[in-house]
């Protein structure tokens, strides 16, 4: 009984090694089925993709371009409908389903309700007006300068205070600055809103709107109104005659000017050691051989480079608009051109480093600078050389 038991223990503990040790068999068996079958299927899918490729190619190249409008419809409906399809499975994170979420959402005002932007008309530092005032040419100051203070344009200045183009400021000279871009216009007898509108191309609304007038509308002569951003005249230019301060002089300078002076009679001789004309050092444009002279730029005062006579202070013709020449009586003459104020006279004796005027765009000018020449005995040098 017990030799029968030992012999059935040792079958069945047989068979579970025979069991054990098939399993590895079977699954390389099963594997290599499954592999052959994906090469199979593989081959027989890019056989399938080649006889297609091939297909497509020899239509389209036989049927001479007919056919690719249709492919391209048909590949573009195709791909419009996987994204139509797909593109919420793949972009649901973008979407927000939480209630949780709208506290964070709502916690910026401006997320919800755009604020406002408020752009204000004024110039800097300056508080919208309806009167003109009053302004007091100080040293340093341009047409430029008091208009961005005001925020005014320079044609409205001219107009208000009558200067022409070739006007310049004096120190001490009062300017009278409208409120806004435009004129202040004197009412005459027999005129109305209607013919003041007509003639500077505005409309009457404007005018009445900006001077508080009350229908009937009921002008009266020499009544002042404001006329807004309307076509600006330009000023009658008046000659003031003077005598002995060229400072407000009308000479008139031509091409003669431009070149050698003969020394003056009297006054404080140079040394030929230059200063710097300007406090600015910024050179736009260098000497060369059709433009005799540098120009510096950036809008300041001018000085006097050396001791010397000024020997023409004015208007000139041929495009340096205002300018200062002075003979520094050692052969040696310099030029300062496109000026926006003068402040000194012909005849008069300056020193080194004395302010002479203010850096200007009059004349045959793009921009604010100082066309600076330095002559010795007539012919022009380059001014960098001396510095």
């Amino acid at each position: 009984m017990r030799i029968a038991e030992k012999r059935s223990f040792k079958f069945k503990f047989a068979g579970i090694i025979d069991f054990v040790t098939f399993i590895p068999f079977y699954f390389r068996k099963k594997w290599s089925k499954l592999t052959r079958f994906i090469a199979n299927v593989t081959a027989s899918f890019t056989q399938f993709v080649f006889k297609i490729k091939g297909f497509v190619t020899v239509k389209l190249i036989w049927g001479r371009g007919r056919l690719a409008r249709p492919f391209i419809y048909f590949g573009t409906l195709v791909l419009i409908t996987v994204v139509f399809l797909t593109g919420g499975v793949f972009q649901k994170d973008l979407i927000v389903l939480s209630s949780d979420e709208r506290d964070v959402f709502v916690a910026s005002q401006s997320d919800i309700v755009p604020q406002p932007v408020l752009v204000s008309t004024a110039a800097p530092n300056t508080k919208l007006r309806d009167t003109t005032v009053t302004h007091t040419v100080k040293p340093g100051d341009t047409l430029s300068s008091i208009g961005q203070k005001y925020g005014v344009t320079i044609d409205t200045i001219r107009y208000a205070n009558n200067i022409s183009d070739t006007g310049y400021l004096k120190v001490g000279q009062d300017l009278e600055i409208p409120p806004v871009n435009g004129i202040v216009h004197t009412v005459k007898a027999g005129e109305s809103i209607e013919s003041i509108a007509k003639d500077f191309n505005i409309a009457p609304q404007a005018i009445a709107d900006f001077n508080y007038l009350v229908a009937p509308y009921k002008l009266t002569k020499g009544m002042e109104l404001v006329l807004p951003n309307t076509r600006i005249p330009k000023p009658t230019p008046v000659v003031v005659a003077t005598s002995g301060n060229t400072n407000n002089t009308t000479n008139q300078y031509g091409a003669d000017a431009y070149t050698f002076i003969p020394n003056a009679e009297s006054g404080p001789a140079g040394s030929g050691q230059f200063v710097w004309p300007t406090t600015s050092h910024y050179i736009s444009q260098y000497f060369s051989s059709y433009h005799r002279a540098i120009d510096i730029a950036i809008p300041g005062p001018i000085f006097a480079a050396d001791d010397g006579v000024v020997i023409r202070s004015g208007w000139w013709t041929n495009g340096y608009g205002f300018a200062i020449q002075i003979d520094h009586r050692n052969g040696y003459v310099t030029t300062y051109a496109h000026m926006s104020r003068l402040d000194v006279n012909v005849g008069q004796s300056v020193s080194k480093g004395q302010t002479i005027g203010f850096m200007g765009s009059t004349g045959r000018s793009t921009g604010p600078h100082v066309h600076f020449t330095i002559q010795y005995n007539g012919k022009h040098l380059n001014p960098l050389q001396f510095y």
